[in-house]
């Protein structure tokens, strides 16, 4: 019984910088990465409130979906410049408007993590808002 209990040892000094070196960079990630999810998610909250119950997409004009959007990310403390960038493409029956954006972060030194976001909403599917869809 004794034998058993010396060969049985925890970490070592060195293992244990090991553990706590990988669980840092992926705390350093998610603490980078989750803020461009977060983001991400007040903008298709912003595309959805468009087609709230009572408004019609295409009754409204290019300025107005520009401008309800504009506010709302006023309100929800959208900061990415690139999010900005709102296209409203109008067809004979459909409008769609198409909130596509990259979010750069840098990681550490000359390392950076870029996320590709593509929001569309489309007025003949609000259902299936913030999915990119079909020309």
């Amino acid at each position: 019984m004794m034998k058993t209990l010396k060969k049985q040892q925890g970490l070592g000094m060195l293992g244990w910088l090991v553990v706590l070196a990988v669980a840092g960079f992926f705390l350093l990630c998610a603490f980078k990465i989750i803020p461009l999810y977060a983001e991400n998610r007040y903008i298709v909250s912003g595309l959805k409130a468009l087609v709230e119950p009572g408004t019609k997409l295409e009754d409204m004009t290019t300025a107005e979906i520009k401008k309800k959007m504009g506010n709302f990310y006023m309100i929800n403390n959208v900061r990415s410049k690139e999010a900005q960038n709102i296209v409203v493409d109008r067809a004979a029956n459909r409008v769609v408007v198409k909130v596509d954006y990259e979010a750069r972060v840098n990681l550490f030194y000359n390392l950076d993590v870029v996320v590709d976001f593509k929001n569309h909403l489309d007025s003949t599917a609000p259902h299936q808002c913030c999915k990119p869809v079909a020309e």
